[in-house]
């Protein structure tokens, strides 16, 4: 019975060793499953020894999941190739105009445009009749709505949609009474 025993040890070592062997080798989580089953058989066989010894191992295992996500999760974005598969954005430390080069971007700052598209976030606003690229700041603007340039994130003029619509832009009420006051309309008092 101590065979099992060893065997069991020697199969966690080696689930240990696999693991060691996935943070460094691209194995798309195929050395990651191989270290579970190895886990899982050497429980199996430490209670094949003993109960007392299944459960130790048992916890030993249960154990080493906390440390085995800590690694994955913390250690392996350091390794080298960690650091090749998790590619870090560079942040713009400034903003980066790409839509025109020879119209100054600030300039644009509190200019009125005309909405070409649906904002969704994004669309395109038309201003002294240029087309701009433009990220809507409030969610859903209609296309043909009057809009507002409010600042300029990365690469692009944010809008927002002013007051008043425009004078192509009819309302859903248009035509339908809606629009009326109610003495206009004629009906008669619920009283």
């Amino acid at each position: 019975m101590t065979t099992a025993l060893g065997i069991a040890l020697t199969l966690f070592v080696l689930a240990l060793i696999v693991f060691v062997i996935d943070l460094l080798v691209p194995s798309g989580g195929i050395l990651l499953a191989i270290t579970g089953i190895l886990c899982f058989v050497s429980v199996v066989f430490a209670f094949r020894h003993s109960p007392t010894s299944g459960m130790w191992m048992l916890l030993a295992t249960l154990g080493l999941i906390p440390l085995m996500l800590f690694l994955l999760i913390y250690i392996w974005p350091k390794t080298p190739f960690g650091r090749r598969m998790i590619v870090k954005p560079d942040l713009a430390k400034e903003f980066v105009w790409s839509d025109a080069a020879d119209v100054d971007p600030k300039s644009l700052l509190g200019a009125i445009g005309l909405a070409e598209t649906e904002f969704l976030p994004r669309g395109s606003v038309r201003i002294n009749n240029r087309s701009f690229e433009a990220i809507s700041d409030v969610g859903l603007i209609e296309a043909g709505q009057e809009v507002k340039v409010t600042r300029l994130d990365v690469g692009r003029l944010v809008v927002v949609p002013t007051k008043k619509p425009s004078e192509n832009q009819r309302t859903m009420s248009d035509g339908s009474g809606l629009d009326q006051p109610i003495t206009d309309l004629g009906l008669d008092s619920l009283e």
